[in-house]
């Protein structure tokens, strides 16, 4: 069964924690890092993926995602195993959770996703922005909302869960990011990475139940362990 996992983390010992990590600075813009460092230190292999750290000037932060795993049995694994730093995050906070309903053929939803647009280069491997794919000049060329709304409509298509009615841009941004790879040698350094964030709005259709429980559960595009690629849920309008 797939739940929706709902984490309030103290924003101070949240950062706190990284600082002990060594990864509390500005090239972190989006805490995707952090707190995917602070997820595995917490539950490891139960660390909930999709996820979404929901965090403005109006409201404490949160975590929103979707896991195999129910609130209780994540914060038994968070008492019973995490250190005292990483514990202390949510210490006073239980974890809420509820479970997904399977939405049945035909239903209608909205759908919101903060996604990376991205896609790896043949050569090097480096992930690029896909807007810069395109032909710099040429009547083909699509603009940005354009591009990244057609992109995201054929991942959703793909995974033959549901029909795309319509989908809209609704934010863009270029972000710093944090990443931390191991070199052959096995020494592990810290990479300071500029990379699209977009959030699109769509309007979707339900066509097979199980692959739409299984989409949610795997959510959309790369990086879904960072912050990336949970399709959050509304009432149609």
């Amino acid at each position: 069964m797939l739940h929706m996992i709902e984490v309030h983390p103290d924003p101070v010992r949240l950062v706190g924690y990284l600082e002990i990590c060594g990864i509390a600075n500005h090239s972190d813009e989006d805490l995707g890092y952090g707190v995917h460092a602070w997820l595995s230190a917490a539950f490891g292999d139960m660390a909930p993926k999709p996820w979404r750290l929901l965090w403005d000037k109006k409201r404490a932060p949160r975590i929103l995602a979707y896991s195999r795993y129910d609130g209780e049995a994540l914060r038994r694994r968070l008492v019973d195993f995490s250190d005292p730093a990483v514990y202390a995050v949510c210490a006073n906070q239980g974890i809420a959770s509820r479970p997904m309903p399977q939405f049945a053929a035909g239903r209608r939803l909205m759908v919101d996703v903060q996604f990376m647009p991205v896609f790896r280069t043949s050569r090097s491997g480096v992930e690029q922005d896909i807007f810069l794919r395109q032909p710099s000049v040429g009547q083909n060329r699509l603009r940005r909302d354009e591009l990244y709304c057609e992109w995201f409509t054929e991942q959703m298509r793909a995974s033959d869960a549901v029909e795309v009615v319509g989908t809209s841009l609704h934010s863009f941004r270029l972000v710093r990011q944090l990443r931390r790879a191991r070199s052959a040698t096995g020494v592990r350094s810290a990479a300071q990475l500029i990379r699209p964030q977009a959030e699109v709005r769509s309007e979707i259709i339900v066509k097979e139940p199980d692959l739409f429980t299984r989409l949610l559960a795997r959510g959309i595009g790369r990086h879904t362990a960072f912050g990336y690629g949970m399709l959050l849920l509304r009432p149609p309008s």
